[in-house]
């Protein structure tokens, strides 16, 4: 339960810089600059998020089909989890298989941010819940 605990906090902070780089972008231009920042702000954090979000989708499903550690906080996290890979590897396979023109790995990132909204509610209840981590 710790391992997933940690590794969502920290795929959820890639996604907080995700947002904090491309939000302002887009608000005040409307683009997003592909510039020297990005590999930073976007780019390792995806592959950090997206690495951490595998490895706690591994422990969440344990957690999750083990039936004394079966919580709310813990099924939320995990399906976040699986929408983030699930959604990450089909624009993998898109950007592979099909006729691409580069834009499908941009929207990468994206399937970071949308996975990750589960996973905070998931963090948010865990917090609001009486201590039951082991």
């Amino acid at each position: 339960m710790k391992t997933l605990r940690f590794a969502s906090i920290i795929s959820v902070l890639c996604t907080v810089v995700i947002l904090s780089f491309v939000v302002p972008s887009l608000v005040l231009s409307g683009v997003v600059e592909v510039s020297g920042g990005f590999e930073y702000m976007v780019v390792f954090p995806t592959l950090i998020g997206l690495l951490c979000a595998f490895v706690a989708l591994i422990v969440g499903g344990a957690c999750v089909f083990r039936g004394r550690s079966r919580t709310v906080a813990s099924i939320l996290t995990t399906l976040g989890q699986l929408t983030t890979l699930a959604l990450g590897a089909a624009i993998v396979v898109w950007a592979t298989n099909f006729g691409t023109t580069g834009w499908e790995l941009l929207a990468l990132p994206a399937a970071l941010i949308c996975g990750q909204i589960l996973v905070a509610m998931g963090l948010f209840v865990w917090r609001r819940a009486p201590s039951d981590v082991v």
